[in-house]
């Protein structure tokens, strides 16, 4: 018995909302009431789409499947079902039943009450087709090669080409499953409860690097499987007035496979001059717990303060690994036999906004951070450098990097001329860093603004920000003690001038049409030659230039379209030097550039046509072409040679797709889709004219390349209301 009418179904699914976006992708459609759409492109909470899928690619199969399942076969997908009671809703949905990309939820509410929501999500990533290694998978984390080949080409009977023959083809393959539960409740009119659990499993293989030096590099096939739980509980308070907050957040982190071994390809046994196998660490199991509290308190006076304060303990205690795993080498002393990584993280955030009189908004906010690494100080005189030799550390073992940050903004807005509204802030940023090259940084930054909201055709936006960025406690031994230039800095904390401008206009002539336009443009420099400690090496300078243009169209009976372009511009510079220790290492001939751009084309247009009779169209075409260039530069008349220049890089993509539905009865609709999909690419470093076999010169590789495709796919069904 149906005891909601479907206006109530539809107000219970807006008080839905909330957790149902979290769960589906931003472009899908929200499912409507139940019973039959207007549109159908709209979707019900009562329906099934079922159908089959064909796919000719020609070319990459992989790249065009990255992060999906287009196999040809049966599709069972946009499964939505739900149901009412007088004073409880419960909705299922799934998409693409049985495939690798498959989804399912659940949702179960009582309005005001309780809430319960459920979500599998899997998400694969395809790699490649083209890869290909002779190595095997004896227990998890051990690569073998086959020993007599090893022994062969130690023997110097041969070479790495002997493992082309017992290297078969394979697909390169990773996935993310993942699960979710929210539950939410009501403890009273004021308090609300809630708590959520989500766990994913990272398993599969990615390609890996190896290396046993720059001699001898390797590539394999990682074993990765892994498993996060993160738990997160908490409690609201609030009233017309206040809201207070707590919550716990906990996650752990359990890699299954913490450790990779890998056979030498040059040799079998070990020697004191090369070693027969390798030995690395990877991501070590690990866990974050953080308690918090959150709130605001409004004032007289149109004022409201809000704040939030976090404490978290990030631990890691791992067993460390011996520092070789070759046995003719000495087995130095471990510092201790676990990790004992453990740091503190301290953060709040305090923000005021306040309208004194009509015309005037004024708000400011402090927000600091503190990491404070407790791992115990390590020393660590000597280590084994590539497995073949005792080498002398220059650092003597591990710094223990910590970082804080204190930020401290405002702004005023004044309204005195509707509709414009003008804006001009300024903010303070102080960071303090140890063990980095500068023990502190200071950035003032100002802004200025004007923004203007008509009721009648047009509105824009602009933006103009300024920032200047110094260091202090400079110290050069922290540069030169691993072998840097003196004059190296690093982008992330080095000097730097900051400008950047924004803007955006929207026009609406009539009600059914818009016009957009925006650009922006910024620029930072981190090299002026008159102030000390500038970045003499690392990165120079960076730009970017932006600009989009669109125009969208709706008209009553469903008719619209649109189209917009976008120009994307990056540029970057970076300087180093090529130089041994001594005489070299002063001499500023010896400085080379490498000056990169990048430039992104994108346009896009889309159609709705009206209905015709029972039949429904959407028609889209996008395309994005994106192309870089590296320019090397050395000081003329100097002693480096005039480099050989890399060739552009490049990637185009063109998206064609069609979606005709019919209906044939008032529960009954065909539906037919077809997508074009062509896609090239040239990138020096994996192109197939570069990377042609697992066998590089002096390298042993999986042969993954970036290859181009043309796809065809369609999908053709019925879709069923119930």
């Amino acid at each position: 018995m149906r005891l909601f009418t479907p206006a109530t179904v539809a107000a219970l699914i807006a008080m839905t909302a909330s957790v149902s976006s979290a769960q589906s992708p931003a472009a899908e459609t929200p499912p409507v009431e139940t019973g039959q759409a207007d549109s159908l492109f709209a979707e019900t909470w009562r329906q099934v789409e079922a159908g089959g899928r064909w796919s000719s690619i020609d070319g990459d199969p992989a790249r065009f499947q990255r992060y999906e399942d287009l196999r040809d076969g049966f599709l069972l997908d946009k499964v939505r079902w739900a149901t009412t009671r007088e004073k409880w809703l419960f909705q299922v949905g799934a998409d693409n039943v049985g495939w690798r990309d498959q989804r399912y939820r659940a949702h179960y509410e009582r309005p005001g009450k309780f809430s319960v929501t459920g979500l599998w999500d899997e998400i694969p990533q395809f790699y490649s087709i083209d890869t290909k290694t002779p190595y095997t998978s004896s227990s998890p984390g051990v690569l073998l090669l086959d020993d007599g080949t090893q022994q062969t080409i130690q023997n110097g009977q041969a070479n790495l080409n002997a493992y082309v023959p017992i290297a078969p083809q394979f697909d390169l393959r990773e996935r993310r499953d993942v699960g979710r539960i929210d539950v939410k409740g009501a403890a009273s009119k004021q308090i609300d409860l809630y708590a959520r659990f989500i766990t994913t499993k990272h398993s599969g293989e990615l390609p890996w690097g190896a290396s046993f030096g720059f001699s001898n590099d390797v590539e394999v096939a990682l074993p990765y499987d892994s498993r996060t739980n993160d738990v997160s509980v908490g409690a609201e308070w609030n009233n017309k007035k206040a809201m207070l907050r707590i919550a716990y957040d906990g996650s752990w982190f359990e890699n299954q496979s913490d450790t990779l071994v890998w056979d030498s390809p040059l040799r079998l046994t070990d020697s004191t001059s090369a070693p027969g196998r390798g030995r690395m660490a990877l991501w070590p199991t690990n866990s974050a717990n953080t308690v918090s509290g959150a709130g605001f308190f409004k004032f007289a006076g149109r004022s409201q303060a809000t704040g939030s304060v976090s404490y978290g303990i990030l631990s890691n205690n791992e067993p460390l690994q011996d520092f070789t795993i070759n046995p003719t080498l000495p087995q130095l002393q471990l510092p201790r036999a676990t990790t004992e990584a453990e740091a503190h993280v301290l953060s709040t955030n305090v923000g005021v906004v306040s309208r004194p009189s009509r015309n005037w908004r004024l708000s400011g906010r402090v927000r600091a951070v503190d990491y404070d690494n407790q791992m115990p100080q390590t020393a660590i005189p000597q280590f084994i450098n590539y497995d073949t030799s005792v080498t002398t550390s220059s650092t003597g073992g591990p710094h223990n990097y910590a970082h804080g940050r204190t930020d401290l903004a405002f702004d005023v807005t004044w309204t005195g001329l509707q509709p414009l509204a003008l804006t001009a802030g300024y903010a303070r940023n102080n960071s303090t860093y140890d063990f980095r090259i500068f023990e502190d940084t200071a950035e003032n930054a100002f802004f200025f603004s004007a923004d203007a909201v008509s009721s009648q055709w047009v509105t824009f936006r602009t933006r103009y920000d300024q920032g200047d960025r110094t260091g202090s406690g400079f110290d050069e031994s922290l540069l030169t003690e691993i072998g840097e230039q003196p004059g190296m800095r690093h982008y992330d904390l080095a000097n730097r001038k900051r400008k950047r401008f924004t803007g955006i206009v929207d026009v609406t002539p009539t009600e059914y049409l818009t016009f957009s336009a925006s650009t922006g443009v910024g620029r930072e420099d981190f090299d002026d030659p008159d102030v000390p400690d500038d970045s003499e090496f690392g990165l120079q300078e960076t730009s970017v230039r932006t600009f989009t243009l669109s125009v969208d169209v709706a008209k009553d009976g469903g008719w619209g379209g649109g189209a917009s372009y976008d120009y994307e511009r990056y540029a970057g510079l970076q300087q180093s030097r090529t130089a041994n220790p001594g005489v070299q290492e002063d001499d500023p001939l010896r400085n080379w550039t490498a000056d990169s751009t990048e430039r992104v084309n994108y346009f896009l247009v889309y159609l709705t046509p009206p209905r015709f009779g029972n039949t429904e169209a959407r028609v889209s075409y996008e395309y994005a072409h994106s192309r870089g260039n590296y320019l090397y530069g050395v000081v003329p008349g100097g002693p480096i040679p005039e480099p050989s220049q890399l060739p552009e890089v490049f990637n185009k993509l063109q998206d064609f797709r069609l979606d005709i539905r019919h209906r044939l009865s008032s529960r009954l609709a065909a539906t037919f889709a077809y997508r074009y999909e062509p896609f090239s690419v040239y990138d020096f470093a994996f192109d197939p004219s570069v990377v042609d076999g697992i066998v590089q010169p002096s390298s042993l590789v999986l042969g993954y390349v970036y290859r181009p495709y043309t796809a065809h796919s369609f999908v053709a069904g019925v879709r069923y209301l119930f």
